[in-house]
């Protein structure tokens, strides 16, 4: 019983994940390039709230 073997319906599966490869890796670029964003907000707040007011003694 635990070593039965499962009937082999995978076409469904097979459409499926041809599907979603078609449509491509949408939410690794978005969540990169946010991520990204991010980062440089970031970098840019901190050049101008600390860098620069340091710079003017």
């Amino acid at each position: 019983m635990i070593n039965t073997d499962l009937p082999h319906n995978s076409e469904p599966e097979d459409e499926a994940l041809e599907r979603v490869l078609r449509s491509g890796p949408r939410g690794a670029f978005l969540l990169a390039g946010l991520t990204t964003a991010i980062v440089l907000a970031l970098w840019v707040a901190f050049y101008f709230l600390v860098f620069i007011p340091h710079a003017n003694p």
